[in-house]
């Protein structure tokens, strides 16, 4: 009996150390409501998409390569908005920075594409664990517009 309990009390002190570890790894970005609105000398790992007023960075999952203005990678988000309104948050908002919607699929996990220049961006969006949101997001670039192969004459 004294082995499962010292066995309980050990499991529920590493998923609390756990817990805690996790949450203060994620650093708190800054708001970007439009390209204008960002802070000279701020750090601020994105400065092409919108981020909202509470979005903490998961740098776990995240890989983010390149300058903040033309990054490409991903970036996972833990928002405090429900999945919908993050879905509406990203619809109106990527215009602002520069971004033509191509597509939206909601659902469960709701996908949105955009394209700008020469990038893609897909932001993925779900229900987080608890409340809110978790957004991903994967920036590639646009593969250049090919011409078809041309079929090869008849022998």
């Amino acid at each position: 009996m004294k082995i499962i309990s010292r066995l309980i009390y050990t499991a529920i002190a590493i998923s609390v150390a756990g817990f805690l570890a996790g949450c203060s790894s994620n650093p708190t970005l800054t708001t970007t409501a439009t390209a204008e609105s960002l802070e000279p000398g701020k750090f601020q790992p994105l400065t092409d998409i919108p981020i909202p007023s509470d979005a903490k960075l998961n740098t776990e999952p995240s890989l983010i390569l390149g300058p903040p203005d033309h990054w490409i990678g991903r970036a996972v988000l833990k928002v405090g908005m429900p999945p919908n309104d993050t879905v509406v948050f990203y619809q109106a908002q990527m215009p602002s920075f520069g971004w033509e919607l191509i597509t939206v699929v909601q659902g469960k996990v709701s996908n949105l594409t955009f394209s700008k220049a020469d990038r893609v961006a897909s932001v993925q969006i779900e229900s987080a664990t608890l409340t809110g949101s978790i957004v991903t997001i994967i920036m590639s670039p646009r593969q250049p517009k090919q011409e078809p192969p041309k079929p090869k004459p008849a022998q």
